[in-house]
């Protein structure tokens, strides 16, 4: 039996166009399920988006909940470490300024200061003056004050007085007396911080005489000595240099 004689070129042309012809059904059905996907899409999209703003809103609030915490520790350590613990006192030796000493120790007996400076004569004198002067006043006031007690009590014992005189003369006498006991001691004080000032003044120059001597003899230590209260049990006489003070402070003073 014969067969057909099939023509392959017609074949071939029927299946590239059938081919053709179902592509674009394939296109349609391809943008027709990506529109659903992309409606769904923008339907679920709000959803997620709300959920993604509260979850970064929440790490956003922990965030500053911790920075927050962390500053406050850090400030009350800070405030525990500067105010509260104690403080570890550091020692800075001063810096030694001059050349050292000699390792010499030298004294000056005040005794002989006292008894040979001018000033020192010269300040005693006026203050001794001027506490006699005082001593004569008060004394002679002291007396009127006495003779006058004394008159008052003569006459309250014969009857000469008054009730009301009696009263007046004992007023009188103790503001009197008071005012005795006032110019005392105000005038003693005054005496007393003349000498202060006399003293300072006597150690100043002593100091400044004694710390010209020793920019020659480069002593490391100068005392002092008093035989009233000798500190020194014994002394060295070749470490005196009281002589040498005594002739730099009588020099340097001008009278």
């Amino acid at each position: 039996m014969r067969l057909p004689c099939v023509n392959i070129v017609e074949v071939r042309k029927k299946t590239i166009f059938a081919a053709e012809f179902q592509k674009p059904n394939i296109k349609y059905m391809s943008m027709e399920e990506e529109l659903i996907e992309n409606v769904e899409t923008e339907i679920v999209q709000p959803e997620s988006q709300k959920k993604s703003c509260c979850c970064s809103c929440i790490v956003i609030k922990l965030c500053n909940i911790i920075s927050s915490s962390v500053l406050l520790v850090a400030v009350i350590v800070l405030y525990i470490l500067h105010f509260i613990t104690p403080k570890t006192h550091v020692f800075f030796p001063k810096e030694i300024v001059g050349e050292p000493g000699s390792g010499e120790i030298v004294f000056v007996n005040l005794d002989t200061i006292n008894e040979n400076y001018d000033l020192v004569m010269i300040l005693n004198g006026d203050i001794r003056a001027e506490m006699a002067k005082q001593d004569a006043i008060f004394a002679k006031r002291e007396n009127d004050f006495k003779n006058s007690y004394n008159i008052f009590q003569e006459n309250a014992s014969a009857g000469i007085l008054t009730q009301v005189q009696m009263e007046y003369a004992q007023n009188k006498l103790a503001q009197e007396y008071q005012q005795l006991e006032a110019d005392k001691e105000r005038v003693y004080d005054e005496l007393q911080a003349r000498q202060a000032v006399a003293l300072y003044q006597i150690y100043d120059s002593l100091h400044a005489a004694v710390s010209r001597i020793n920019t020659i003899r480069n002593a490391s230590f100068v005392i002092t000595y008093q035989n009233q209260t000798p500190f020194l049990l014994y002394t060295d006489p070749s470490k005196d240099i009281t002589d040498h003070v005594l002739f730099e402070l009588n020099r340097s003073y001008k009278k």
